[in-house]
């Protein structure tokens, strides 16, 4: 497992990254420039980390990335295993409805998320629709707001 840095193994060769590349540009137009097919390597590869990069973790608490759990972490697994063998037929050219749907959710996720996962470069995709820099969630924001309810008066 690897501890440290932020470099990914690629997931898929040279031809696969392109048909890969396209299938999400056709999702959402651009993701790719984007970097839709970094984000879905992190994704694919984010067990073979320690902790593991599923959850990113708030900025404020000196960590990069959150602990799983037991149960957690074998659902994940669950996923990640699902979601290689479905990225396998879109490579392939045998893409399902299913696969399309999945393949348009991470071309969104990427394009449109947190940095943090891979995906959206230099926030590219929240300047393309005029969103400015997230305050939420709360955690990763510089600030905290209280969440304490006003009292009634």
């Amino acid at each position: 497992m690897s501890t440290g840095g932020s470099t990914t193994q690629p997931v898929f060769d040279e031809a696969s990254r392109i048909v890969v590349a396209a299938a999400l540009d056709a999702q959402v137009p651009g993701a790719s420039d984007l970097g839709a097919v970094a984000y879905v390597e992190q994704l694919l590869t984010a067990l073979d980390h320690d902790p593991p990069r599923i959850w990113a973790a708030p900025e404020a608490s000196g960590a990069e990335w959150l602990e799983l759990g037991a149960w957690e972490r074998a659902a994940w697994a669950q996923r990640i295993d699902a979601m290689r063998v479905a990225y396998a037929r879109v490579a392939a050219g045998d893409a399902t409805e299913a696969d399309r749907r999945m393949l348009h959710d991470h071309a969104c996720e990427a394009t449109y998320g947190d940095p943090a996962y891979g995906g959206n470069r230099d926030r590219g995709g929240w300047q393309r629709i005029g969103f400015p820099d997230p305050m939420f969630p709360p955690a990763r924001a510089a600030q905290t707001v209280d969440a304490t309810p006003a009292e009634a008066t």
